[in-house]
């Protein structure tokens, strides 16, 4: 459905949002004692990014007002807002990619994932539909960003899977940010633009708009999964957790992880009304986010249940940098549930 062309959007805000962007059961049993003090003045931190309309959700149902009321939902602005918060244990519940937290615990800060949200955002974009396979981007400049991390590592490694050289047989270029990828690409730059979510669906939203020519040509984490035999499932994004704090209220954490499980089947459910709410702290109009919650392959699950994914993943981005996870597969005290 397209937006209407005079939505208002705060350009500044929006486009660092997509720059920070580039994932039912019951509480796991013996997480902890089932009665505690209650906590107050907790905050649940997001990131500026789609996947956090069901951290929003999760604070904004209720679910959590015995064991922590007035629970707050934020967003962290940037990395270095999250390193630092980590550092200092302001941040005792906070979303963050799965590679960076095995990074942060790999390097004796023990931050521990509770749940994996995300499994898989990265797409391929081209202005024509006869780009269907890897395999057709022989040739072709690609657009991309996030130079080094898990986007480009992804891209790069699905190149390789599929019999291409990312050094000779395409031609990367390379932006700083998803938000500085989506105009660049729009106004002809690359011949095709690795984008993550929500920065792929405001894309589209954009070229729809301008009458520009754009598809959502190939789903990375489908040809990803079609090599691991494990099907479409990169454990990207979920939400970790400050050791002290977990084990200090170990029932807080197994809380937030049901209401996280709940919030991910409403945001599925409801979309535009998941948009709405997320809004309020995201800087993303609700459409977008409301668009882009049917592409980040929402699925939550507790760390211990997608450990074996999660290690998956791990390896094949070690085999590319394995300083990226801290040199090593992190130990069973990462994953929690």
């Amino acid at each position: 459905m397209p937006l209407s062309q005079s939505m208002p959007i705060d350009r500044r805000r929006f486009l660092c949002g997509l720059a920070a962007a580039g994932a039912a059961g019951l509480p796991p049993v013996g997480a902890g004692p089932a009665a505690a003090a209650p906590v107050d003045g907790l905050t649940l931190w997001g990131i500026p990014a789609t996947p956090s309309a069901v951290f929003a959700r999760a604070v904004a149902s209720g679910a959590l007002e015995t064991v922590a009321p007035g629970t707050a939902f934020d967003v962290w602005k940037s990395t270095d807002q999250m390193r630092a918060g980590i550092a200092s244990g302001d941040f005792q519940l906070f979303a963050t990619s799965t590679y960076a937290a095995a990074n942060f615990f790999n390097r004796g800060a023990g931050t521990t994932m509770v749940n994996v949200v995300t499994w898989g955002v990265l797409y391929v974009m081209a202005r024509d539909e006869s780009i269907a396979t890897i395999a057709d981007l022989a040739g072709r400049k690609v657009l991309l960003s996030n130079k080094n991390e898990a986007p480009d590592l992804l891209f790069r490694m699905v190149l390789e899977w599929s019999g291409l050289d990312p050094d000779r047989d395409v031609e990367l270029d390379y932006v700083g940010s998803p938000g500085e990828a989506v105009p660049l690409y729009l106004a002809g730059r690359g011949d095709v633009a690795v984008m993550h979510e929500p920065a792929a669906t405001a894309a589209l939203v954009r070229a729809s708009t301008a009458g520009l020519p754009l598809f959502r040509a190939i789903d990375v984490t489908e040809v990803y999964g079609r090599h691991t035999g494990r099907g479409p499932r990169i454990p990207q994004v979920g939400l970790a957790a400050n050791p002290a704090f977990l084990e200090a209220h170990a029932d807080v954490v197994s809380a937030v992880h049901a209401a996280c499980v709940e919030a991910g089947e409403w945001v599925l459910a409801n979309p535009e009304a998941a948009g709405r709410l997320a809004s309020e702290t995201l800087p993303l109009p609700a459409p977008i986010i409301a668009k882009s919650v049917l592409y980040i392959h929402l699925d939550v699950r507790s760390a211990l249940q997608a450990r074996e994914d999660i290690e998956i993943y791990f390896e094949n981005l070690m085999n590319l940098d394995p300083g990226i996870v801290g040199g090593k597969l992190p130990d069973p005290g990462f994953y929690w549930g």
